[in-house]
């Protein structure tokens, strides 16, 4: 972020990289979900809402979005599949969120190859440990067992904006298995 991310005269929009589930992923997360909202309550996240964020930018001026795009096209990235195969409960954030038990390296991989172009290019996002995870309920009250495991097979790349929340997210396509 800089002056120009932060100038409330200049427009601009919230920014993260991540992996986004094709709509058959998308499906098989949201009946997850829908079978577990009367055990945990908060509010259940719905298609096509679901994602698995990699890297957070923030708010970036409009200006800087095409740069972003740019410079996206030069990372590299390996296939691998990964098994959203444990569910917990954030107590301090009331969430409910799927993930690994075992993450490939292939993903952290990614994330640092993200963090570095990102850095070269005077970019400022959130480092914090990447900590992979699917969002299903917030303000969720009770932690739930996981019903069922989803896979998901990374295995491209593209940018996308978000227009119903005026953000940019750029993801990689994947598919259910």
């Amino acid at each position: 972020m800089t002056k120009q991310d932060t100038d409330p005269e200049i427009k601009s929009i919230r920014v993260f990289f991540a992996i986004s589930p094709n709509k058959i992923a998308q499906k098989q997360l949201a009946h997850q979900a829908e079978l577990l909202a009367p055990i945990c309550g908060g509010r259940q996240i719905v298609m096509p809402h679901f994602h698995l964020t990699l890297v957070f930018l923030g708010n970036i001026s409009v200006q800087r979005i095409e740069t972003l795009r740019h410079i996206i096209r030069n990372i590299a990235a390996q296939k691998f599949a990964l098994c959203l195969d444990k569910i917990s409960y954030w107590k301090h954030n009331q969430i409910i969120y799927l993930h690994a038990k075992q993450f490939p390296a292939e993903l952290f991989d990614l994330v640092a190859a993200l963090q570095s172009t990102l850095s070269q290019a005077g970019f400022l996002f959130d480092r914090r440990v990447c900590k992979p995870h699917i969002t299903l309920f917030r303000k969720a009250a009770h932690p739930v067992r996981l019903i069922r495991f989803i896979g998901l097979s990374v295995n491209g790349f593209c940018c996308n904006r978000n227009q119903h929340k005026q953000a940019l997210t750029m993801f990689h396509s994947v598919t259910g298995s």
